[in-house]
């Protein structure tokens, strides 16, 4: 079976505020001056969340690796026409019954993303086996693995850093996915590849010493 690792690294849409749900301030609040001050503070804060809001957000860079057919790579998208095309390109890889995603919370993120933005941007998908990852063939989740397929609370999983971290995988990246959005807003697409190449490297690691893939050997 063909194994895809995948990651995504997504940014607001330039549109996202026209969409978004007008914020309310706290109905407790009377003075008009802090009225003013509680939207400022809730629309913040709602801007901030765009970029995971599969409805508000679209991607920036998708990170891919074809094991053993490709080196790992990544689709930079810096507007809505590169993002089609390279969805196109990914799902032109993936056949039912005989491909598998690896990713980490891809369960909860990038399939439902990949499935949303191709919606969205009227790109052909196939059906994937979303609901129970544990369970199918088609996609190994290796954050629903550090859960116990479920046995923990999500609030107690930790990230894939940690994890590298916890293992002795050496973790060689500078930027975190919350920044991101001002790595492209600033035109630094160079770091925005790093950082999901980095990604790819990690979640291949980690796929390795759980036994999702086969261990890498170093020639003496």
């Amino acid at each position: 079976m063909r194994s895809i690792i995948l990651d995504l690294e997504t940014v607001p849409h330039p549109d996202a505020q026209k969409w978004a749900q007008p914020v309310k301030a706290d109905s407790r609040l009377v003075d008009p001056v802090k009225i003013a001050a509680d939207l400022k503070k809730k629309a913040a804060e709602q801007e901030d969340d765009f970029g995971l809001d599969w409805d508000l957000n679209r991607i920036a860079a998708i990170g891919f690796h074809v094991v053993g057919e490709t080196d790992p790579e990544v689709y930079l998208c810096s507007d809505e026409f590169e993002e089609r095309e390279h969805l196109k390109m990914l799902w032109s890889f993936y056949t039912y019954g005989r491909t598998r995603f690896i990713t980490f919370n891809g369960h909860r993120f990038d399939l439902p993303g990949l499935i949303m933005r191709s919606l969205y941007l009227d790109v052909k998908h196939p059906e994937l086996e979303i609901p129970a990852p544990w369970k199918t063939d088609s996609h190994v989740d290796l954050y629903q693995k550090f859960s116990v397929n479920g046995a923990r609370d999500r609030k107690d999983v930790k990230g894939l850093k940690f994890y590298a971290n916890r293992l002795g995988i050496p973790v060689y990246d500078d930027i975190t996915g919350a920044e991101v959005a001002a790595c492209v807003k600033a035109g630094e697409w160079e770091k925005v590849k790093n950082h999901c190449l980095f990604d790819l490297d990690l979640t291949r690691a980690l796929a390795e010493r759980l036994d999702v893939l086969p261990r890498m050997t170093v020639a003496a």
